[in-house]
Protein backbone atom coordinates (compact mmCIF):
# COMPACT_ATOMS: atom_id res chain seq x y z
CA UNK A 1 0.00 0.00 0.00
CA UNK A 2 1.44 3.47 -1.06
CA UNK A 3 1.65 6.15 1.26
CA UNK A 4 -1.36 9.09 0.70
CA UNK A 5 -0.36 12.29 -0.82
CA UNK A 6 0.82 15.28 1.20
CA UNK A 7 -1.38 18.02 0.11
CA UNK A 8 -1.15 21.77 0.70
CA UNK A 9 -4.35 24.15 0.01
CA UNK A 10 -3.46 27.77 0.47
CA UNK A 11 -6.49 29.96 -0.16
CA UNK A 12 -7.82 33.33 1.75
CA UNK A 13 -11.62 32.21 1.56
CA UNK A 14 -12.12 30.05 4.07
CA UNK A 15 -15.16 28.03 2.61
CA UNK A 16 -13.43 27.13 -0.84
CA UNK A 17 -10.13 26.48 1.54
CA UNK A 18 -12.46 24.26 4.36
CA UNK A 19 -14.52 22.57 1.49
CA UNK A 20 -11.47 21.42 -0.09
CA UNK A 21 -9.71 20.31 2.39
CA UNK A 22 -12.58 18.44 3.76
CA UNK A 23 -13.26 16.64 0.35
CA UNK A 24 -9.45 15.69 0.13
CA UNK A 25 -8.85 14.26 3.86
CA UNK A 26 -12.62 11.93 2.95
CA UNK A 27 -10.30 11.14 -0.42
CA UNK A 28 -7.75 9.90 1.87
CA UNK A 29 -4.66 12.46 1.41
CA UNK A 30 -2.98 14.27 3.92
CA UNK A 31 -3.72 17.56 3.99
CA UNK A 32 -2.58 20.97 5.39
CA UNK A 33 -3.96 24.60 4.90
CA UNK A 34 -3.16 27.83 4.96
CA UNK A 35 -5.00 31.43 4.60
CA UNK A 36 -2.69 33.22 3.01
CA UNK A 37 1.20 32.40 0.86
CA UNK A 38 3.30 33.31 3.84
CA UNK A 39 1.58 30.44 6.27
CA UNK A 40 1.76 28.50 3.06
CA UNK A 41 5.57 29.22 2.19
CA UNK A 42 5.95 28.27 5.91
CA UNK A 43 4.17 25.20 5.85
CA UNK A 44 6.52 24.44 3.05
CA UNK A 45 9.54 25.33 5.21
CA UNK A 46 8.44 21.64 7.65
CA UNK A 47 6.40 19.24 5.28
CA UNK A 48 7.38 17.73 2.00
CA UNK A 49 4.67 18.66 -0.34
CA UNK A 50 3.29 16.83 -3.00
CA UNK A 51 0.82 18.78 -4.48
CA UNK A 52 -0.14 22.62 -3.76
CA UNK A 53 -3.26 24.10 -4.47
CA UNK A 54 -2.47 28.09 -3.91
CA UNK A 55 -5.15 30.75 -4.92
CA UNK A 56 -3.64 33.53 -7.55
CA UNK A 57 -5.24 36.31 -5.40
CA UNK A 58 -4.61 36.69 -2.08
CA UNK A 59 -4.01 39.43 0.21
CA UNK A 60 -0.20 40.15 1.46
CA UNK A 61 1.43 38.21 -1.15
CA UNK A 62 -0.15 36.73 -4.33
CA UNK A 63 -0.53 33.42 -5.49
CA UNK A 64 2.24 33.90 -7.67
CA UNK A 65 4.96 35.41 -5.48
CA UNK A 66 3.80 32.11 -3.59
CA UNK A 67 4.61 30.34 -6.21
CA UNK A 68 8.11 31.37 -6.87
CA UNK A 69 9.21 31.31 -3.05
CA UNK A 70 7.50 27.87 -2.48
CA UNK A 71 9.54 26.52 -5.62
CA UNK A 72 12.83 27.96 -4.12
CA UNK A 73 12.27 25.74 -1.03
CA UNK A 74 10.86 22.72 -2.61
CA UNK A 75 11.54 22.34 -6.55
CA UNK A 76 9.74 19.12 -7.27
CA UNK A 77 6.35 19.91 -5.71
CA UNK A 78 3.26 19.98 -8.34
CA UNK A 79 1.85 23.58 -7.58
CA UNK A 80 -1.73 24.17 -9.28
CA UNK A 81 -2.98 28.01 -9.23
CA UNK A 82 -6.54 28.52 -8.40
CA UNK A 83 -8.61 32.01 -9.50
CA UNK A 84 -11.84 32.82 -10.35
CA UNK A 85 -10.30 35.79 -12.47
CA UNK A 86 -7.21 35.32 -14.88
CA UNK A 87 -5.91 38.74 -16.04
CA UNK A 88 -3.28 38.98 -19.08
CA UNK A 89 -0.16 39.64 -16.89
CA UNK A 90 -1.01 36.53 -14.69
CA UNK A 91 -1.26 34.69 -17.89
CA UNK A 92 2.08 35.32 -19.06
CA UNK A 93 3.00 34.93 -15.18
CA UNK A 94 2.22 31.48 -15.03
CA UNK A 95 3.34 30.48 -18.16
CA UNK A 96 6.73 31.80 -18.07
CA UNK A 97 7.58 30.26 -14.81
CA UNK A 98 5.90 27.07 -15.89
CA UNK A 99 2.68 26.34 -13.74
CA UNK A 100 1.59 22.73 -14.48
CA UNK A 101 -2.49 23.64 -14.43
CA UNK A 102 -4.48 26.48 -13.72
CA UNK A 103 -7.70 25.43 -12.06
CA UNK A 104 -10.96 27.80 -12.61
CA UNK A 105 -13.00 28.37 -9.56
CA UNK A 106 -15.79 27.29 -9.02
CA UNK A 107 -13.82 24.22 -8.54
CA UNK A 108 -14.19 20.98 -10.90
CA UNK A 109 -13.89 18.18 -8.14
CA UNK A 110 -14.14 15.42 -10.46
CA UNK A 111 -11.05 17.15 -12.63
CA UNK A 112 -8.92 17.93 -9.14
CA UNK A 113 -9.60 14.00 -8.52
CA UNK A 114 -8.58 12.88 -11.18
CA UNK A 115 -4.84 15.08 -11.22
CA UNK A 116 -4.23 13.78 -7.85
CA UNK A 117 -5.15 10.02 -9.07
CA UNK A 118 -2.77 10.78 -11.61
CA UNK A 119 -0.35 12.25 -9.79
CA UNK A 120 -0.42 9.21 -7.26
CA UNK A 121 0.31 7.05 -9.75
CA UNK A 122 3.63 8.62 -11.03
CA UNK A 123 4.50 8.94 -7.35
CA UNK A 124 4.08 5.20 -7.00
CA UNK A 125 6.92 2.36 -6.91
CA UNK A 126 6.64 -1.05 -7.90
CA UNK A 127 9.21 -3.46 -6.63
CA UNK A 128 9.25 -7.03 -7.70
CA UNK A 129 10.92 -9.81 -6.13
CA UNK A 130 12.41 -11.63 -9.20
CA UNK A 131 13.80 -14.23 -6.62
CA UNK A 132 10.62 -16.31 -6.49
CA UNK A 133 10.49 -19.64 -8.46
CA UNK A 134 8.00 -20.52 -10.91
Amino acid sequence: MQDPLNILVVDDEPSIRITLAGILEDEGYNVVIAEDGYKGIAAAEKINFNIAFIDMKMPGISGIETFKEFKKISPNTIILLMTAFLDEDALDDTTKLKVQRILYKPLDLDLILKILRENQAKTSILVVNDNSSI
